[in-house]
């Protein structure tokens, strides 16, 4: 998550996954010039198993990479705003300020040759596993999701304060 804006007032924060979505992208450019080869080629089964993976790989994992998350905290009109654009379509979720209770980062434990995964998460309301919201569906490696959480628990703190 990146900040696009940052004042006492409003912080933004927004999310466009490009790297997993040129993959996604790659993956199904990669199994359509393969499966029209094999078709072309005289090999219809072949070419047949490769469009199924196709449909099962690559159109989900489009369908779940192309989307844009944008998390807007406003203290001015008291909410903070969550919105998700991506090619099912749009969704915004508003939220009072005051119930949102804190970020927090959410970890994904890697296996021995893998580093762990994370991503942000806001707790709204009592701090239970029902009222943790990702912010992503993806997680990843890395210190963006600690500063990212760092940045928007210090923000509640000092607009709580202040009001």
């Amino acid at each position: 998550m990146k900040i696009i804006e940052d004042t006492p007032d409003r912080l933004v924060f927004e999310s466009r996954p490009f790297l997993f979505a040129l993959m996604a992208t790659a993956m199904t450019v990669t199994l359509t010039a393969v499966a029209l080869g094999a078709f072309t080629s005289g090999a219809p089964g072949k070419a047949l198993l490769l469009a199924a993976c196709l449909v099962v790989l690559a159109v989900p994992m489009i369908l779940a990479t192309f989307e844009r998350v944008q998390v807007i905290f406003d203290a001015r009109e008291g909410i903070c705003t969550l919105r998700r654009r991506n090619l099912r379509g749009d969704g915004t979720r508003v939220h009072k300020l005051s119930a949102v209770t804190r970020a927090m980062v959410q970890t994904r434990k890697g296996d021995s040759d893998s580093d762990d995964a994370h991503r942000v998460a806001l707790v709204i309301g009592a701090d239970t596993a029902g009222n943790r919201h990702p912010l992503t569906r993806f997680h990843i490696s890395g210190p963006a999701a600690k500063l990212a959480t760092d940045r928007i628990n210090a923000w509640l703190r000092t607009t709580r304060s202040d009001g």
